[in-house]
């Protein structure tokens, strides 16, 4: 008899083994910075640099499922596009300078020469807060790095309009059409993120801690580096004072999701009491009551064309 447990085991040992190869894994333990590294928690690229070694298991499955995305995206869109560079395949590396001489090296996801723009993929679970929020700070970095260095190798142009942008995918296939933000590319960026690696350097020169960028409730859960960083510190306070906008645009999303749920709810009653025993077809949906067990329940969906 097999052991299903003994072949999850088996499948996820091989899984860990090909991520710690990758590139990116490697980059890390080296103690290199990539453009990816950039805006997230400065204290967690301290570690990095110095080549501490990660302490705490966390999964990677969410990572391993974005860059199968990546991968199977810049294929496709390689087939039809030809003529512009993907990441995954064209293997374009480009290095930004930045104002202190600090050199952030990376591959980016998508450059299209013809219409001087770099596009950088993301996966996540659902749209709702990169609709409210737009793209992380780290992300708006990662994707100015990345123009920063194909000006530098003249791939692109600041001559004329520079576009940087995002395009999301969802990896939960709730929605199947991606949410993209494009922008001009602009310098003033550059000097915020130069001061953040600067951050970084000075720490890493004089033996210091840098800022802990992410809560610590949020690092608890996502970062392989938080007993290192945060072990030796007093408990956080579950009844802390919460001043983190990460976190007070949760619980803004949260009570209004709660609240639409709500509404959502008792408009969804009075509709069902007003189309009681109506069966038929509008222009967009199918009105009909169907038999659930000993009762009949109001089903309305689109009208499939």
């Amino acid at each position: 008899m097999i052991d299903p447990d003994a072949v999850k085991d088996e499948i996820m040992t091989a899984l860990d083994t090909f991520d710690n190869a990758s590139p990116r894994s490697q980059q890390a333990r080296n103690g290199v910075l990539g453009p990816s590294d950039i805006g997230f928690c400065r204290q967690k690229a301290v570690l990095v640099t110095r080549g501490v070694p990660p302490t705490d298991a966390v999964s990677h499955w969410a990572a391993a499922v974005g860059t199968a995305v990546h991968n199977y995206l810049e294929a496709a869109l390689k087939t039809s596009h030809p003529d512009w560079y993907m990441g995954s395949i064209d293997h374009l590396r480009v290095t930004a300078v930045l104002p202190s001489g600090a050199e952030i090296s990376g591959h980016p996801d998508i450059v299209i020469p013809d219409k001087n723009m770099v596009l950088d993929i993301k996966t996540v679970n659902g749209f709702e807060w990169t609709k409210r929020n737009g793209p992380s700070t780290a992300h708006k970095y990662q994707r100015h790095l990345y123009a920063m260095g194909l000006v530098r190798d003249k791939v692109l142009t600041d001559t004329q309009d520079l576009y940087v942008g995002n395009i999301y995918f969802d990896r939960s296939g709730k929605h199947t059409d991606p949410l993209i933000f494009i922008e001009k590319f602009s310098n003033d960026l550059t000097a915020e993120i130069d001061t953040w690696v600067q951050d970084v350097v000075y720490a890493v020169k004089n033996g210091e801690d840098s800022a802990r960028d992410i809560p610590a409730a949020v690092c608890e859960q996502i970062c392989e580096f938080f007993t290192a960083c945060r072990g030796g510190l007093e408990t956080y306070d579950e009844q802390e004072v919460i001043t983190d906008k990460y976190l007070l645009d949760s619980i803004d999303m949260y009570v209004e999701g709660r609240d639409l749920e709500r509404q959502g709810k008792q408009m969804k009653s009075e509709a069902n009491e007003k189309l009681t025993g109506i069966n038929g077809t509008s222009k967009d949906y199918q009105v009909r009551w169907v038999q659930v067990g000993s009762s009949e329940r109001l089903d309305v969906r689109k009208v499939r064309k």
